[in-house]
């Protein structure tokens, strides 16, 4: 069969006039896909990592976040950069971390306001403590401690509650905060010991410290970082721990339930959340390279145990199952402290 010259011309420069469409239309498909999977967990991090930090600056967990942040730095070729967004109770971080894609590329430092508390103390929330975030590690917690101003006339914490009967509403304590764990902390003694203490709250915990050293209040319930360097240094006094076991860096200082107060343990915990969605290769990814750091004794020495905090090191799962008690036991100590921030 002859073709005419005319039409095999025609044939020749059909197929060529198609061709840039037909290579298009692959390279559009992989595109579309690629919007919609997430990058696998080797591919990642390919950009600097943000971790939102809902206290100020210069603070422990701050400063425990950065060690963490610097030597991840190291491993991933990529920087993590530290954002401090303190304020409302971790309210203002908490919801800019909810509000981030949930590409691994967003966490955020939280601790038991942001995740247990909160929702017990207000009736709305920008963001859900529940639904809005996945776990990632449960890092370190600290114990409650009781100190007192250094003149406080009185050497243990039976003498406090012996003066909070004899002068009922009188003997002042100070918290960063309504709704604190300091504030909830200092009710549930006033509660177990049926006296009446006068609540005073601060801003934060370095002017509550400053406050309980310049004999402005009486005592406080903070954790051991917070009270080292003022106990070392004599402005003030430690007179009980909430835990079940004495401090390692207050061995001379007894537990409540060795000073004759039953039911008072107590504890702050600090760890990464990422916003809900975050691939699970990249959450255990995450959580694996995190837990590395931590267990090394030089970096518990500098940042952890050093310093009065205890190690947690809880994977994604281990943190999961500790949120749903946790949540449980904040309801019923804020229900018993009868305590609203609304």
């Amino acid at each position: 069969m002859r073709i005419p010259l005319r039409g095999l011309a025609a044939a020749a420069l059909f197929p060529a006039a198609l061709l840039p469409a037909l290579l298009a239309l692959p390279a559009h498909a992989q595109t579309a896909q690629s919007a919609q999977t997430p990058a696998p967990a080797s591919a990642w991090p390919a950009k600097p990592v943000r971790v939102i930090v809902p206290f100020t600056a210069g603070g422990l967990t701050d400063v425990l976040m950065r060690g963490i942040g610097q030597e991840l730095g190291q491993q991933w070729g990529q920087a993590v950069i530290v954002e401090n967004r303190p304020g409302a109770n971790t309210i203002i971080g908490a919801e800019a971390a909810a509000k981030a894609a949930p590409d691994g590329y967003t966490l955020l430092m939280a601790n038991d306001p942001t995740l247990s508390a909160n929702q017990q103390l207000y009736k709305k929330l920008p963001y859900d403590p529940v639904n809005d975030f996945v776990p990632v590690i449960n890092l370190v917690a600290t114990e409650g401690l009781l100190v007192v101003r250094e003149d406080f006339p009185g050497k243990s914490a039976q003498d406090l509650i012996e003066q909070a009967k004899a002068r009922p509403g009188q003997v002042t304590y100070g918290t960063f905060g309504l709704g604190s764990k300091a504030h909830l902390d200092a009710e549930a003694l006033a509660r177990a010991t049926g006296v009446k203490f006068n609540h005073i709250p601060y801003k934060g915990v370095t002017e509550v410290m400053a406050a309980l050293s310049g004999g402005q209040i009486d005592f406080t319930i903070a954790g051991p970082p917070s009270a080292i360097p003022l106990v070392k240094g004599g402005k003030i006094r430690a007179l009980a721990v909430a835990a079940t076991q004495r401090h390692p860096l207050f061995p001379d200082v007894p537990t409540f339930a060795e000073s004759g107060i039953a039911g008072m343990t107590s504890s702050s915990w600090f760890g990464l959340v990422a916003p809900r969605g975050t691939p699970a290769p990249i959450v255990s990814k995450v959580a694996a390279d995190i837990s590395r750091i931590i267990r090394r004794p030089e970096f518990q020495q500098r940042y952890i145990t050093g310093v009065g905090l205890t190690v947690l090191d809880m994977d994604p799962t281990a943190y999961a199952t500790f949120l749903d008690g946790d949540r449980r036991r904040y309801a019923d100590q804020i229900k018993a402290a009868g305590v609203s921030l609304d």
